[in-house]
Order: C-alpha cells, then structure tokens, then sequence
C-alpha cells in the first residue's frame, strides 16, 4: 500500500511538470522585435548637433536679395547644373559631391570661423545639406544650420536666381519673359533684347505693364549683383500670384561682360551666337523634357509610374538611399544608390538592365541627373538614349509616391 501511494505521488508529479511543460510550449512565441525605422535627415542632423532652421530665417539671410555675410551665407548642397537652374537668392554652391572643386571659392568669402552659415538642398529626404554641413563643421565653423525643407519649400513661398547659363538659355529659346527693373532713361540706353521696362522706383504704376499670364517665366534684373532693384520687382511679382519668377542676379555688367547682345529699348539686336534649337524628342525613345535625357514628369506619372501603364521595356531605377525607401516606392522599380557611382563604372553598371529603357529617379532630381551623368560622361556608355531622368520633386507617403 505503501508502494502503490509512493508511486502515486510519484505519478502526479510527472504528470504535472508535464503539464506544465506543455503549458509553456503552447504559449503563443513573442512578437518579434519591430524593426526599428530608417534614421530620418532629421534625426540625423540632430545625432550631428546641426539645427535646423525654417523659410522665416533663411528669408533674413535673403534680405533684399544682395548678399551680405552680417545676415548669414547661404550654402547650397545640390548639383552645379541644379542651382544654375535655381537656387535661393544670395545662395553659393558647395555641392556635397564636389566640395574640393567649390572648396576655394568658398574660402575667398573670407568668413570666420564663427560666421552664421545655413546649408541647405532638396528638401526633407535630402542629405546633400547634412554632408556639407557636417564639413563645414569639421573645418571649425561653429554656428553652421540647416535648411531641412530646401528648395521645394522656398520655391511655394518666393522667387529664385539663376545663373547667366540659365538666363542666355531662356533668351535663346524665347520661353521667358525679361524684366528691366532699372530707370526708364537706363533702359533706353541698351538692355537684353525683348525686355519690357518695370522700374522698381516706379512699381506701383509700372506694374500695369506685367503681361496677364502668370504661370509664364519672368526673368527680372538690374545691374549686377550688388543691385537689389530686380529683388524687389521679383518679390512684388510673387505677392502678386506669379508664380515662375526666377531674378537673372548678374544683370547687364555680366551679360554685356560675356559679349552677349543689348539694344535700345524698342529695337531688337541679333544675338551674338545662333540660337540653339530646342532639343527635339529622341527617335524611338521616350518623352523628354527640356533637355535630352529628361523624362516629361507628365509622361512619367501618367504613364509610368503605374506598372499597369509601364511599358515593358521601361525600368525605374530609385537611387535614393535605403533609409528613404520606408515612406513608399514607384512599384516595380528597383534600387540602386547613388552612393554605389563610387564603386566605379563596371561594378555599377553591372547592375543595371541590359535592354530596354531605364529612368533614374531620387527625391528632387540632383542625385539622379549626377548618375546619369556619371553614365554620360565618365562612363561613357555608348548607348546613353536608353538613359533618361527624371528632373521632379517626388514625395512618398503612405507607402505611395508621385512626382512634380
């Protein structure tokens, strides 16, 4: 009897660290550890210390559009050809890819270590910004910040500059319109051909001149860029609901320095070279843009960027970085950082389709007009009309993403 209750005890016991046992293997498995998120430029600027900074401050750096270092330099970060095309006024390019090459025209500025310098690029994705600053931080300078929201907020809250590049662009094909903004009596004496006269000294009746469109492009300027009367004009003109008015900052010292042509108001001069003829789509290829190698962004979105829509032969190709992937994607496109140009040519176009069409595309355009670019000229791939990039602002949330 005794036996038999010692094996019963013995039993039990089994029994319940069997059951127990059981117990904790039919517990459900943890959740696994969620994935932390992509480091946001944000979030990186501040591991770094840098500040940033919104449209009211950079618009004192501004002023009245002459640059003067006691309010602040402003350094933008982007492609050479991006900032000639526009860029925030009384801005100096240091592009992030480039910084030995703008290096010493930085340092003839003469500033002091502790001088106010605000970097900026193509907005809240964009780390451009962050890499200049972060330079500029190791070569001593204290008080450098960052204009996180860039050129795609500037450019919904006030005019831009452009380069005398851009500006004999636009005269060539005739899509701008040029604004004098000096004296009536300096205006008669010579200015770029074409130009309608709209005195800032004499704004407020000169104004009725200003042609009605206002999605068309208006190029004012004045005397170089010491002369703050073209700003003005731009700055009213933008209050005013024009919305695509770009100040050509050098005026006529440069354009006249560069040997281009002025006549008297109300004739027209010849211009010095021939007008370059727009550059017509390629034969067989996709929709361009302005210039060859840029897709039509309507294209682009209306046909493209819906991979029910896509041709076959067409691939997007996302050369942003993987911590900008998280807020959405084109669907179907594949990724290849910019970042990756540095591993030279064989490695990076080994990764790129063999046949058919491809588009590159970033968060504004800068880093993907670099690796077509980098394709063109040192890669020198014989086949660059399959090439094409997309020259847009594109914004992903909520896992989706369009361009404009």
């Amino acid at each position: 009897m005794r036996f038999m209750s010692r094996l019963f005890i013995v039993l039990s016991l089994i029994a319940a660290l069997f059951v127990m046992g059981c117990g904790e293997a039919a517990k459900a498995p943890a959740a696994p550890a969620k994935a932390a998120e992509a480091a946001s430029v944000a979030d990186m600027a501040k591991a770094a210390k840098v500040e940033l900074v919104k449209f009211d401050e950079v618009n004192k750096i501004v002023g009245n559009g002459v640059y003067d270092k006691t309010r602040g330099t402003l350094i933008d970060a982007r492609p050479a050809k991006v900032f000639a095309a526009s860029h925030i006024p009384t801005a100096f390019l240091l592009s992030d890819t480039a910084i030995a090459e703008y290096w010493p025209a930085f340092e003839k500025l003469g500033l002091a270590k502790d001088a106010y310098i605000v970097t900026y690029c193509g907005g809240v994705k964009c780390e451009k910004s962050l890499i200049v600053a972060k330079h500029l931080k190791e070569q001593g300078y204290t008080n450098v910040k960052m204009y996180l929201d860039g050129m795609p907020d500037w450019q919904t809250k006030n005019y831009g500059e452009i380069t005398i590049d851009t500006a004999k662009k636009f005269f060539d094909n005739g899509k701008a319109v040029f604004i004098d903004a000096r004296p009536a009596k300096i205006f008669a004496k010579g200015s770029i051909p074409g130009s309608i006269s709209i005195p800032d000294t004499e704004w407020a009746t000169a104004k009725v001149n200003l042609p009605a469109d206002k999605e068309a492009l208006y190029i004012p300027y004045c005397g170089g860029f010491k002369c703050e009367k073209s700003h003005f004009v731009a700055e009213q003109m933008f209050k005013l609901g024009y919305k695509n008015v770009q100040v050509y900052a050098g005026g006529v010292p440069e354009w006249q320095a560069a040997g281009y042509p002025l006549a008297p108001a109300g004739k027209v001069a010849a211009p010095a070279e021939a007008p370059k003829a727009a550059a017509p789509a390629a034969t067989g290829g996709l929709p361009q843009g302005d210039e060859p190698g840029i897709i039509s962004t309507a294209y682009f979105m209306s046909t493209v960027a819906d991979p029910a829509k896509r041709p076959a032969d067409v691939t997007i190709v996302d050369v942003r970085n993987a911590n900008e992937l998280t807020d959405g994607v084109f669907p179907g496109s594949i990724n290849i950082s910019s970042k990756e140009t540095a591993n030279g040519c064989p490695a990076f176009t080994a990764k790129l389709p063999k046949t058919g069409y491809v588009i590159f595309h970033c968060a504004s355009g800068g880093r993907a007009m670099e690796v077509y670019d980098f394709l063109k000229d040192t890669c020198k791939l014989p086949d660059m009309s399959r090439f094409y990039f997309l020259d847009a602002y594109v914004n992903c949330s909520g896992g989706k993403c369009t361009a404009k």
